[in-house]
């Protein structure tokens, strides 16, 4: 499978997800409910022997369990990676479910295989919990994520970034996040803005898309991990000119995932957008433009969770004043090009634009 097509699916799968409410259980919060204990510490000790992994880790904060600070635990993990290393130094928040007696083993936070660097959150050590929020921590997660926020503004590398972000937006909404959120989108590191804008729009703070439109030209530079999908799973008409303006981003990335957001909006202040967005250098992008002017012409209604679900995406919601046999043969609205060749496709719809843009806007209530 090429690039393209397996991010395709992945910003379906994040455009469909990102209609449900944040409130639900995430990874990071299925993490924490799964481990007997969560902690802040170092590896005392330890060794990777092939993929066997072994160590003593010390404990210098308690977010969950029985583990005190100062206290130690001995722990193992089957790493999927094989290697042969000493761990000591290792250090950040940990999860661990209890095995026998005295013992723990280590709940790694990644799926797949990746060396045990990547089991845990490199939280910086001598970092403490000390990010603004708007409201204190309640549960287990609400620490997680302030533990991570405060590890964010003290990151010291981008792979450290990467992953501190990767975790906090991996959290289910809370007054805490969304605190944290807004605290982090206040940063003048740009990164750390982003990792903010990302977790207030993942909530559907579209406002925060201005933030977006107006820094466009640094997004190629930043490690602005959760931005994109973020982008791509934007289902609301209001957010239509920030989305337009990100379309024009010269990270192709982004630019895709502003031209799916307003593919599946595809309302009449959509079409100048997506007919820019015919000429794309990407193809991926421009089929995302076709089909969100097909979706138009056949009137489907804005796509969101239940009626993608329920196939009610797919039905016209009144009359198509538009449609013509001719638009039938070129739509794309209930499908892709599957390999195809676009340029038929694109003759058409630039054709079709130019002749009709004009009296649509004419006709605008």
């Amino acid at each position: 499978m090429t690039r393209t097509a397996t991010t395709r699916l992945v910003f379906i799968f994040l455009g469909a997800a990102s209609c449900t409410a944040r409130s639900e259980t995430h990874e990071i919060d299925r993490l924490a409910e799964r481990a007997d204990a969560v902690v802040v510490g170092g590896v005392q000790s330890g060794f990777q022997s092939g993929h066997s992994v072994t160590f003593v880790l010390s404990v210098d904060r308690t977010l969950k369990g029985e583990l005190s600070p100062g206290s130690t635990a001995s722990a193992s993990w089957r790493s999927a990676m094989s290697a042969n290393k000493g761990l000591k130094g290792n250090y950040g928040l940990w999860f661990l479910a209890k095995a026998d007696v005295g013992l723990w083993t280590l709940l790694g936070v990644l799926q797949g295989q990746y060396p045990f660097e990547f089991a845990y959150f490199p939280v910086p050590k001598g970092s403490v919990p000390a990010i603004a929020s708007t409201s204190p921590p309640v549960t287990v997660s609400d620490h997680i994520a302030v533990e991570l926020a405060s590890a964010l503004e003290v990151y010291t590398d981008h792979t450290q970034l990467s992953r501190l972000a990767t975790g906090l937006l991996g959290i289910g909404d809370s007054a805490v996040t969304q605190g944290l959120y807004q605290t982090l989108r206040t940063s003048t590191d740009p990164s750390l803005k982003f990792v903010g804008v990302s977790g207030l729009l993942r909530s559907n703070d579209i406002s925060v898309l201005a933030d977006v439109a107006n820094d466009i030209e640094l997004i190629p530079n930043l490690h602005a991990v959760g931005l994109i999908p973020a982008v791509c799973g934007v289902r609301n008409p209001l957010a239509t000119p920030y989305l337009g303006k990100i379309a024009a981003s010269t990270d192709e990335e982004l630019q895709r995932c502003a031209a799916m957001a307003l593919d599946y909006i595809h309302t009449r202040d959509t079409l100048p957008f997506l007919a820019v967005l015919l000429a794309s250098g990407d193809p991926a992008t421009r089929e995302y433009a076709i089909q969100g002017l097909s979706r138009f012409v056949d009137n489907l209604p804005i796509q969101n969770q239940s009626n993608v679900l329920n196939g009610g995406a797919l039905t016209a919601q009144g009359p198509t004043p538009y449609r013509t046999p001719e638009t039938d043969e070129y739509s794309l609205s209930r499908g892709w090009l599957a390999g195809r060749d676009d340029t038929p496709y694109l003759d058409f719809w630039k054709s079709w634009w130019a002749a009709t843009g004009s009296k649509i806007a004419a006709s605008a209530p």
